[in-house]
C-alpha cells in the first residue's frame, strides 16, 4: 500500500485546525452577542448594600448600629446589577438630618433618598428599600490628661539611671466617660529584652491596648542617662531638734554610718556636710530612752541612702 504523501497530510491537519479555530471564534462571538443582549435588558431584583454611616458628630462614639445592610429593590440593567454584585456594594448614608435624643440617633432613610439615588450607577429606579429607619446608640466623648509611666529598663550590673525624660510626659486621652474613668496613666509598649550600660534615646509607641480610646500622641521620645554607680560610707553626726535648753542629751552612738550609692563622677563630689540626720526630741520614747533616726537632708545625686543604726539610746541630764 502506497503511503499518503507528507505534504497532503500536513495540509489536511492545517485545514482541520482552521475549522476548529473558526468554530471557537463563532462560539465566542455568539456568547458576546448573547451576553450584551442579556445584560442590556432591565430586571427587577433586590440587592444588599453595605451601609457606611457618615457625618456623625465627632463628639459621639457609636456603640451599636441597628442595621448594617440596606436591601434595595431596583429596576436596573443586568450590567448595573453585575457592578453592584462584584465591584461596589457600599452605600453612604449621611446622619446630618438625624434626631439625637437620650444617647440614641435616629434617621429616616427616606430623607436621604436623593443622595442614595445619586450614588447608584447609571440612574436605576429604586422601587423600595428596607429598613426604613436606622438607629445608632452612642456615648458622648470625654477627654482627660493622664501621665505616662516610665518603662522598666534592664540595666547591666553596676549601672544605674541618673536621669530619665519623657517628651511628652503626659497625653490627652479621649473616649467614653465610663471607660475613661478607669484610666489614670498610660504605659509605653517597651519590651525589656536587652541590658543597658550606655545612654538610651528612642521613640517608643503608646500601649493602646484593646479599648475604644483615642490618644493625641501615638509615640513618646524617651531619653535615659545611664552611668556607672558605686557605694560610699560616711559617718554623720546626729542632730536633735526641739531640745529644751534645760536638758542635755548624751547619745549612744553620737553619729551614724550612712551608706549611699551614686555615679562615679558624683561620688567624689559628695561630702559629709551634704547630709543631715537626727530626730525631734518630742518624738523620743522616754520610757525606753530611745530615738528613731531620720534622714533630714540629702543631695539629689545620692541614691539608696541607708542609716546604721536607725535607733539610738540616750541619757538625759538636767
Amino acid at each position: 500500500m502506497q503511503e499518503e504523501p507528507y505534504l497532503n497530510s500536513f495540509q489536511k491537519a492545517l485545514s482541520y485546525k482552521g475549522r476548529i479555530k473558526m468554530f471557537i471564534s463563532f462560539v465566542a462571538l455568539s456568547f458576546v452577542i448573547w451576553f450584551f443582549r442579556k445584560f442590556s435588558k432591565e430586571y427587577q431584583e433586590e440587592i444588599k448594600m453595605k451601609i457606611e454611616l457618615i457625618d456623625i458628630p465627632k463628639s459621639h462614639i457609636i456603640s451599636s448600629v441597628s442595621d448594617s445592610i440596606l436591601n434595595l429593590n431596583l429596576n436596573a440593567t443586568g450590567f448595573q446589577f453585575l457592578y453592584y454584585y462584584f465591584l461596589d456594594n457600599t452605600v453612604k448614608i449621611s446622619f446630618q438630618k438625624a434626631v439625637y435624643r437620650n444617647n440614641t440617633g435616629s434617621l429616616e432613610i427616606a430623607s436621604e433618598f436623593n443622595k442614595l439615588q445619586d450614588q447608584l450607577l447609571g440612574d436605576p429606579e429604586i422601587l423600595s428599600f428596607f429598613p426604613s429607619k436606622i438607629e445608632i446608640n452612642y456615648q458622648s466623648e470625654f477627654s482627660k490628661k493622664v501621665p505616662i509611666v516610665f518603662p522598666k529598663f534592664n540595666l547591666d550590673i553596676g549601672y544605674s539611671i541618673t536621669n530619665l525624660n519623657l517628651y511628652p510626659d503626659s497625653i490627652i486621652v479621649t473616649g467614653p466617660k465610663n471607660v475613661l474613668e478607669d484610666i489614670n496613666h498610660v504605659d509605653l509598649d517597651y519590651k525589656n529584652e536587652s541590658t543597658l550600660k550606655s545612654n538610651f534615646f528612642d521613640k517608643i509607641p503608646i500601649n493602646q491596648g484593646e479599648n475604644e480610646l483615642n490618644y493625641n500622641v501615638k509615640e513618646v521620645d524617651v531619653e535615659v542617662t545611664i552611668d556607672l554607680f558605686s557605694e560610699k560610707n560616711l559617718n554623720i553626726p546626729i542632730s536633735v531638734s526641739n531640745l529644751p535648753k534645760s536638758k542635755v542629751l548624751k547619745l549612744f552612738p553620737s553619729q551614724v554610718e550612712l551608706v549611699f550609692s551614686s555615679s562615679i563622677n558624683n561620688l567624689k563630689k559628695i561630702k559629709p556636710s551634704d547630709f543631715r540626720v537626727g530626730f525631734n526630741y518630742d518624738s523620743v520614747d522616754k520610757e525606753k530612752n530611745t530615738a528613731k533616726i531620720k534622714l533630714l537632708k540629702s543631695p539629689l545625686s545620692a541614691k539608696n541612702v541607708r542609716l546604721n543604726p536607725q535607733d539610738i539610746f540616750f541619757l538625759i541630764r538636767e
